[in-house]
């Protein structure tokens, strides 16, 4: 089902109003590869803020990558920066047993795959949180809130391969170092697997199918 009617709202022309997030059926938060939530920026703080207040409001939502490390960062979780653990492109994931009896990620088979573009990712998880997906590098890949329909990944469901790829052409001096053979990743992005699994969370999220 493609999703229609979104209404974008970017963070650095100020925090959304309660009105807004109180429109259409689902908020969703995503992000910027050229930022991390690690930056000392007054829109980021503000976006953190935005980010509890979604969960006070108990609003059907999702956040991915930049909002996945925002909302555990926002209720007290860890976040750190690490070069050396970079997930690109389409990336093995299981469920836990939670994962599996959960509404809306219990749709998935017990092991997928899921798009990813990340050098931050989080170390500890926050308080109120039950972690839905881990993965065989980086551990903390899902979490839903305890209590309220968010639910927030380090993939990116609404990504497909190629999509990854022209994030990686846009963000590619924000991604790699300046020794990296560019053409060898490049090569080894088209040659990841394609993630058809996960293409209808935030789908069934919009639909209340959890």
């Amino acid at each position: 089902m493609p999703i229609e009617n979104i209404q974008m709202h970017f963070m650095q022309d100020g925090r959304p109003t309660r009105g807004e997030f109180m429109t259409g059926e689902a908020v969703f938060f995503g992000g910027s590869g050229a930022y991390s939530v690690l930056d000392d920026h007054p829109w980021i703080r503000d976006m953190l803020a935005s980010l509890r207040e979604a969960v006070e409001l108990g609003r059907p939502a999702y956040a991915s990558c930049f909002g996945f490390q925002g909302l555990s960062r926002a209720m007290g979780g860890e976040v750190i920066s690490d070069d050396s653990r970079t997930e690109m492109g389409g990336t093995p994931l299981e469920l836990t047993n939670e994962g599996v009896q959960d509404g809306l990620f219990g749709a998935l088979p017990p092991e997928f795959f899921g798009q990813q573009g990340h050098q931050d990712h989080v170390v500890g998880l926050p308080k109120g949180v039950t972690l839905l997906a881990r993965g065989f590098d980086i551990e903390a890949q899902a979490f839903r809130v305890d209590g309220v329909p968010f639910w927030a990944s380090q993939f990116h469901p609404e990504l497909r391969r190629r999509h990854t790829i022209e994030r990686f052409e846009h963000y590619v001096e924000h991604y790699l170092a300046e020794d990296t053979n560019v053409e060898a990743v490049y090569a080894e992005l088209k040659g990841k697997p394609e993630t058809p699994e996960v293409g209808d969370l935030l789908a069934r999220l919009i639909r209340g199918d959890f």
